[in-house]
């Protein structure tokens, strides 16, 4: 099957820092000197041009295709609604990407389909999809309602009749033991003895990184995001309030703090510019490179890794099937870390340091890593008999 055509024209630097785009006629449309801050409104205006474009183009072929198709109303939601999802220095979040994966699905299966056709059947394939790519089932559960938002949304834009929505709704969630779609293991502390192995597979910057999760126990994108700027160095122990982090649209505040092997840490990536981030890597590249680590220290078979090209389409995706059920049962991701420096505080300190320094909303949840309760629980037991 062919490649999708890209949906959004990428915009392009030439060498002397001229940004354009290529239309879809094939053409090059110029917008300006990077410097210039009407280039970014031209470019919007390109991709909203484009899209009318495509709604024409559809509404030549006939009755028939008059309406709006899976691949129009994709490009709406990602140029009109999408954009919503950024962080506050106006880099898109993690959400989008999230779209971008599930869309790309969608496209390749029923991208020229009409809007209003597409219904609960259509969305059974493309969640059959997912399970042949070795998708999680609570996370396939997710990405199909991360669909049903993108005809939600094309409902208030009279893209899409509202009969869809509802019946797109009639489609039940994947239930555990009733699916071949893998089940990823709730995230649990990590044992010392993994984590070392690990850590000694990255390079010198993500091993740092590394450490500073287990050493402050915050999120990735958390650590991924501080500047010099937003650091205080001033006492014993040093501390930086967050302008972005998982729970700032709520209102809540997040302070992270900074113990001396920390700083010494630190220390290695402080700038002159104030506002430069101290570690400019994505959260998805430091992820993967903590997986590919955990597959090389736990011994994932070859085969698995990277599986042989000339194979048949079903023989390759049996293999993808069983890399993913490998994955499932030995690599764990950079949020484990966490859940294991939150395993550790739970319980040797009060619960509402803990609840502060993890940054936690409510009591219940910093107690829900407590394994207190469970050690009391089997103490009881033993004295039953």
């Amino acid at each position: 099957m062919p490649r999708p055509r890209r949906l959004i024209p990428k915009l392009c630097e030439n060498a002397k820092g001229y940004l354009f785009a290529r239309g879809p006629e094939g053409r090059q449309h110029w917008f300006g000197h990077k410097s210039d801050p009407t280039s970014g409104e031209r470019y919007a205006a390109f991709l909203s041009a484009v899209q009318r474009g495509e709604q024409a183009a559809a509404a030549k072929k006939g009755p028939s295709a008059g309406r709006p198709k899976v691949n129009v109303l994709c490009l709406r939601f990602l140029t009109d609604y999408a954009t919503r999802y950024r962080q506050p220095d106006g880099r898109p979040s993690a959400e989008v990407d999230c779209f971008n994966c599930v869309i790309r699905l969608l496209r390749e299966h029923f991208g020229t389909t009409t809007a209003d056709d597409f219904g609960p059947l259509r969305l059974r394939v493309v969640r059959e999809a997912m399970i042949a790519a070795g998708w999680s089932r609570r996370w396939i559960n997710r990405q199909v309602g991360r669909i049903r938002l993108i005809f939600r949304v094309g409902v208030s834009w009279e893209m899409v009749r509202p009969d869809v929505v509802v019946a797109l709704k009639t489609l039940p969630a994947l239930v555990a033991g009733e699916t071949s779609a893998p089940e990823r293991p709730r995230r649990q502390a990590v044992n010392p003895d993994d984590l070392e192995a690990v850590r000694a597979l990255l390079n010198e910057r993500q091993r740092d990184i590394f450490d500073l999760l287990l050493l402050t126990g915050a999120r990735p994108g958390e650590r991924l995001s501080l500047t010099t700027g937003m650091i205080e160095r001033q006492g014993e122990i040093w501390r930086a309030d967050l302008v972005q982090h998982k729970t700032a649209h709520k209102g809540k505040t997040r302070t992270l703090f900074f113990n001396t092997t920390a700083q010494a840490i630190l220390a290695k990536y402080l700038l002159a510019d104030l506002d430069q981030r101290l570690f400019p890597v994505r959260r998805s590249t430091f992820g993967t490179a903590v997986k590919r680590a955990c597959e090389v220290a736990f011994g994932m078979p070859e085969e698995l890794r990277k599986p042989d090209r000339s194979l048949p389409v079903e023989e390759r995706a049996e293999i993808r099937r069983k890399a993913m059920e490998w994955r499932q049962r030995h690599v764990f991701t950079p949020h484990w870390l966490r859940h294991t420096v939150a395993t550790r505080l739970a319980d040797t300190m009060s619960t509402e340091g803990a609840q502060r320094l993890l940054g936690h909303a409510t009591r219940a949840m910093t107690e829900h890593y407590s394994k207190a309760a469970e050690r009391q629980t089997v103490e009881a037991v033993k004295k039953l008999g």
